[in-house]
């Protein structure tokens, strides 16, 4: 026991100033890029970022040192470093170079970009070690580890909301001043992959402003807990069994052993989606004067994010109507396509690869598919044929749509199909009638599979509710899909999340409508407000540019519905109302008159 014990001194003991230099790399960077303001012609000012830039360079070489005397320790003691600590030195050689060439002006402008990435992945790693030093050496449980899943997502949420909004608010993220309120609004709409905004991003986010919301729409598509998982299997930190338990609650997944299979899944089909994606996209807008081809490939990645998360927030000028996507057909299918897969569901994809696995190993599969995946895939086509060919029809037949516009209208109706937890709208949703938004609110509650990057109530849930209906009607016992019978408690928990929704909408409607009177008595007011209550609870953005003119409490409203659609109504209410052991004895069953 000895040398384990002598070993993890050692180990405590060149961890901590990994994790104290790391954070404070971390904090003053953020001092820089929030604060800074280039061009400003205040010498002090000028000398005290000088001096700020001079202190980081010191810490990112002190911590560098750290981790090649931890990486020379792993030697000397016969064992080959882990996978973390020579990332960990390698990133930090990147950065102390580089740092080396800013300090004295050796090495092209492009350093600074490898200065400021090198220096983020710096404080994350200091934050990874953070966390795993707690979870190694902090004995006794907290507080934390005894909360629900969703307690703990929410938590998450609001803390990811909060701190991005302190960025947001400083004077390094916006061109021009923005409110708290709006800056609230904008970082929930980003982490909850919504896509409603009160700001015209394109015109008053600078660079820092448009990367915060880039993060906040990565991390909030995958789940806080998930990424956070996610990162620590990158680096090679294995995962407790709480660690997993808790993400299968945040995931609803009954096994826990295929988290970390899940996680690998989620990994490889996020990254490699958006990889390709903006790999196309970069291709297709090269050469074009009507988007910045000095920053074309962070647009590029931005757009294919965007898409595959379904969030819906796009920085071209125009946005949509912007004329590198309002006739770019191949543009509008590579982000079709995003959409789609980013919709479909990880869980999918694991069965798909597993299956794969299996055959090139020569192994046996299943006969069938699980009845998860079966009931997500035919539920989500049925959802885009049922949509597209209502909406197509109704763009046709409806009087008073599409008043100027040249799009067809079967491609834009497969668009909205596609796009319904997207929020991407190709055309002014004003020039739509009546009957149309309604049916696109329909399809934006219904949304997409669970763990994916849509929203709504997801299809296979309205599908089991229609499912029920029918039952009720046919006098069944059971709900069977599938050669299955559904287990009552699921068919239970789909009703409720559709009954609670639709209450959830009705009543924020109303309280809304009580709020912007204005807009509520004008034509068409009652629609729109719906349009984008539904819009908002379901994480779609689609949006009657009537997000920027609602009062503060308004807006306040709204991006809480934003956070409680992505949380979940049913896991939502999990919040307040708490789970109870059923009674031994139960009452005599009675019956009452309905009809």
């Amino acid at each position: 026991m000895l040398p384990q014990r002598t070993s993890d001194r050692r180990s405590r003991i060149l961890e901590l100033p990994e994790i104290i230099s790391g954070m404070l790399v971390l904090v003053v960077l953020l001092w820089e890029v929030c604060f800074e303001q280039p061009g400003s012609s205040d010498l002090q000012r000028a000398v005290f970022i000088r001096a700020s830039h001079l202190v980081l360079c010191g810490l990112v070489w002190f911590n560098t040192a750290t981790v090649f005397i931890h990486f020379l320790s792993e030697l000397l003691h016969l064992r080959w470093p882990g996978r973390f600590v020579c990332l960990q030195l390698l990133v930090g050689v990147m950065a102390s170079v580089a740092f080396g060439g800013g300090v004295w002006s050796f090495l092209p402008l492009w350093s600074f970009w490898v200065t400021l990435v090198c220096s983020l992945f710096m404080g994350a790693f200091a934050l990874i070690n953070l966390f795993s030093y707690r979870r190694a050496h902090h004995h006794r449980p907290g507080r934390m580890d005894h909360w629900s899943p969703p307690v703990l997502f929410f938590t998450y949420m609001v803390v990811l909301v909060i701190f991005s909004t302190l960025i947001l608010l400083t004077p390094g993220a916006t061109v021009a001043p923005i409110s708290a309120v709006d800056a609230f609004f904008t970082c929930a709409s980003a982490s909850s992959i919504t896509g409603l905004m009160c700001i015209d991003a394109a015109e008053v986010l600078s660079p820092l402003g448009k990367l915060v919301l880039l993060i906040d729409i990565q991390i909030g598509a995958v789940g806080v807990v998930t990424f956070s998982m996610l990162v620590l299997m990158m680096v090679g930190k294995r995962l407790a069994f709480s660690d997993s338990s808790a993400l299968s609650g945040v995931l609803d997944m009954q096994n826990v052993n295929v988290i970390p299979a899940l996680l690998k899944a989620v990994f490889g089909i996020t990254f490699g989606a958006e990889l390709i994606g903006a790999v196309c996209l970069y291709f297709l807008w090269l050469g074009r004067p009507d988007i910045p081809q000095e920053n074309l490939v962070f647009y590029a990645v931005f757009h294919a994010v965007s898409a595959f998360c379904n969030a819906g927030i796009t920085i071209l000028p125009k946005g949509m109507q912007s004329s590198c996507m309002e006739h770019n057909y191949a543009v509008q299918g590579i982000m079709m396509l995003l959409m789609f897969i980013g919709t479909m569901g990880f869980g999918v994809y694991l069965e798909v690869i597993n299956r794969l696995r299996s055959r090139l190993r020569g192994q046996p599969t299943p006969p069938h598919w699980s009845t998860s995946t079966w009931l997500a895939v035919r539920a989500t086509f049925i959802v885009i044929l049922l949509g597209t060919l209502g909406m197509g029809l109704l763009s046709l037949f409806e009087p008073s749509v599409h008043a100027g516009t040249t799009l067809p209208h079967i491609w834009e109706a497969l668009w909205n199909s596609v796009s319904r937890s997207g929020g991407f709208n190709l055309t002014d949703l004003d020039s739509y009638g009546p009957v149309y938004k309604l049916f696109l609110c329909l399809m934006m509650f219904v949304g997409g599979n669970p763990a994916g990057t849509g929203g709504g109530v997801y299809a296979p849930v309205f599908a089991l509710c229609v499912l029920e209906i029918f039952r009720v009607l046919r006098g069944a016992q059971d709900v069977e899909l599938h050669s299955r019978r559904i287990a009552r408690p699921t068919v239970e928990r789909a009703m409720a999340t559709v009954v609670l929704s639709s209450f959830w909408i009705a009543f924020t409607t109303m309280l809304l409508l009580l709020i912007e009177t204005d807009i509520g008595n004008a034509p068409g007011g009652v629609v729109r407000v719906l349009l984008m209550e539904v819009s908002a609870f379901t994480t779609t953005g689609y949006d009657l540019s009537i997000v920027p003119v609602i009062s503060p409490l308004s807006k306040i409203i709204v991006a809480l519905n934003m956070l409680f659609g992505r949380v979940g109504m049913f896991t939502f209410m999990h919040l307040f109302v708490r789970r109870r052991e059923p009674p031994p004895l139960r009452y005599p069953e009675t019956r009452l008159p309905l009809s």
